[in-house]
């Protein structure tokens, strides 16, 4: 979970690295992030999340299952341990909701379709949908701040940089590299970092600073056919996307003409998990919102 430096550090100043959200690879609580919570202020014992609910009505704990004949039992290994242990105290954290918006990626399928072959042969670089969900992103964290922020105690830090986490699921578990700084990235810039990272992710190559530090997560099921998900926020953040399977539907629109008419159209559901102790539901919408325009009117000249 931590190094012995990390844990003396906790222990000198009453703080209970358990219930901390750490930086480091699944979770693990770092250096920095044990003096970050001390400069933040927000340095006290920190109680374990309860397992009692208001009003000191108790909950019984789950028991324990016992295997069956012919059932196959194996520990679990550190990083699903460390990932289980994070989502847990995710849980017991944040406020969690999540919101829902379909969005037409029509205009962006167009853009890829008719721009892919060229970018590739001049970059070397595939070019995906992911690049042009973290360019909208980044967008709507510069109108809604509150979004790319952290909770410590009773303040609230609003991140200057623009850290965006990426999911990339792996055959022995997963792990989020991030981008760093993505507002200050064109889109071109936004694809070759993501395709970077996610191949030396898949290789076992990454450098343990590139998974920490992030501000805000996207993660993308829909490359495995979901329609959409309620993802647990990567704490300390306070937020994470999810994007949905990217298809064709037929949808209603209203023609030239006023009438109404049947088209097929690329569209995809992206859902917000955010953590409601400060985002309230109207700015998640909001955001969600904003995140739509953007891909709905993306300009020609992105790339």
């Amino acid at each position: 979970k931590s190094s012995p430096l990390v844990r003396k550090i906790a222990a000198e100043h009453g703080i209970e690295l358990a219930a901390m959200q750490g930086s480091g690879l699944a979770g693990r609580v770092t250096k920095r992030d044990i003096v970050q919570f001390m400069d933040s202020g927000a340095a006290q014992p920190v109680a374990r999340p309860s397992m009692h609910a208001p009003g000191g009505v108790g909950v019984a704990a789950a028991p324990m299952p016992e295997p069956w004949a012919g059932d196959v039992v194996e520990p679990m290994s550190k990083m699903r341990a460390l990932i289980s242990e994070h989502m847990v105290v995710s849980r017991h954290t944040s406020a969690h909701v999540t919101s829902i918006m379909e969005m037409d990626f029509t205009r962006v399928a167009r853009i890829r379709a008719a721009r892919r072959a060229e970018f590739e042969a001049a970059t070397g670089q595939k070019l995906s949908y992911m690049p042009f969900i973290i360019k909208a992103t980044v967008d709507a964290l510069k109108a809604f701040p509150v979004v790319n922020s952290s909770v410590a105690g009773t303040n609230v830090i609003y991140r200057k940089a623009m850290n965006i986490g990426v999911a990339v699921a792996l055959e022995w578990g997963l792990i989020v590299p991030v981008i760093r700084n993505a507002g200050d990235l064109s889109l071109s810039g936004l694809t070759r970092a993501l395709n970077d990272l996610a191949a030396r992710a898949r290789a076992k190559r990454l450098d343990p600073r590139e998974v920490q530090d992030g501000t805000f997560t996207i993660t993308n099921p829909g490359v495995f056919g979901s329609l959409t998900g309620t993802p647990i926020i990567n704490q300390p953040q306070v937020a994470i996307l999810c994007v949905g399977a990217i298809e064709k539907r037929p949808k209603v629109l209203t023609g030239t003409d006023g009438e109404d008419v049947i088209a097929i159209r690329t569209c995809s559901y992206l859902s917000l998990s955010f953590d409601h102790r400060i985002i309230d539901g109207a700015v998640a919408d909001q955001f969600l919102g904003h995140i739509k325009r953007t891909i709905e009117a993306f300009p020609d000249a992105a790339l």
